[in-house]
């Protein structure tokens, strides 16, 4: 992350705060934001509706995700063309992350093209918010999570999951790192990483092995994978929780799939289950025959 004064640098995504010159981001990089002296793009100390250490702005190969850090206050996220100063037009329905409770993760949201008006209510009416704003021409693009309910649950998703199915611990294990630690700050796994997993969590440590070993084999299994992947993403862009342009990863699976609790900490305790464990055993085993 730098500082710059030419907001114009190719490939970077720009991030301006209503103090300070803007800054760049690019894969990788990250900021936090709010009014207290520790973060990276402080807004000053006056809007006590903004928490002192308020969100988290990173930058990926799905796009930027704006994280919700506070455990006080809502964060308000209004997509569309802006530039920094820009009044925010109520041309598209605004983004509400909720604040964070305890044991949950963080509520957050993609942005994958234009830009967006990022902070509290009162600061998108007084044209104080921070602004961030992507690469490359064209409008901007809904954020990949809609929260205007702010509701999570997955009967509001449309998707109910079979615990039984293989697509069921793919999802699971791409999700498992960001159960496991809801700070989301913990690589997940790739595709080719996910068979052996699924494979190693229900003890099929052999299979396991030639996964890794046997190129053959290990090509079955990442097709496997990837199939029950791209159903997945069919089946999100079905009910519009994914927008169906752009190229989506499957860090944006995971965010969604966690947003609207079609998976959720709960779900961990099945890696204990002795059932479930050898249902799902027999059918990677199946499949690899």
């Amino acid at each position: 992350m730098v500082d710059t004064d030419d907001p114009d640098d190719d490939g970077a995504v720009v991030v301006s705060g209503p103090l300070g010159p803007p800054r760049l981001l690019r894969p990788g990089d990250r900021l936090t934001f709010g009014r207290g002296p520790e973060v990276d793009l402080p807004l000053g100390p006056d809007d006590r509706w903004m928490s002192k250490r308020a969100g988290e702005i990173a930058v990926d190969g799905d796009g930027v995700r704006v994280v919700n850090l506070s455990r006080k206050h809502a964060l308000v996220i209004q997509s569309g063309d802006y530039e920094p100063g820009d009044p925010a037009p109520p041309l598209r329905e605004p983004v509400t992350l909720r604040p964070r409770l305890p044991e949950d993760p963080a509520e957050a949201c993609v942005l994958t093209a234009g830009s967006a008006l990022v902070g509290s209510a009162l600061m998108l009416r007084e044209l104080r918010a921070v602004h961030v704003r992507l690469p490359g021409p064209g409008p901007a693009a809904d954020p990949v999570l809609p929260g205007g309910s702010g509701r999570r649950s997955s009967t509001v998703a449309g998707i109910t999951m079979n615990p039984e199915t293989r697509e069921f611990m793919v999802a699971l294990q791409l999700c498992a790192p960001w159960l496991r630690n809801t700070a989301r700050v913990d690589r997940l796994p790739t595709e080719p990483e996910i068979g052996p997993l699924a494979l190693e969590s229900v003890g099929e440590t052999y299979l396991a092995r030639r996964a890794r070993n046997d190129p053959e084999l290990r090509d079955r299994l990442q097709k496997k994978v990837h199939d029950h992947l791209k159903a997945l993403r069919k089946k999100l862009v079905a009910r519009t929780l994914l927008p169906k342009e752009g190229t989506l990863g499957n860090t944006a699976i995971a965010s969604t799939i966690l947003l609207y609790d079609i998976l959720g900490h709960r779900h961990l305790a099945l890696f204990e289950n002795a059932y479930w464990k050898q249902v799902q055993a027999n059918q990677w085993a199946r499949c690899l025959e």
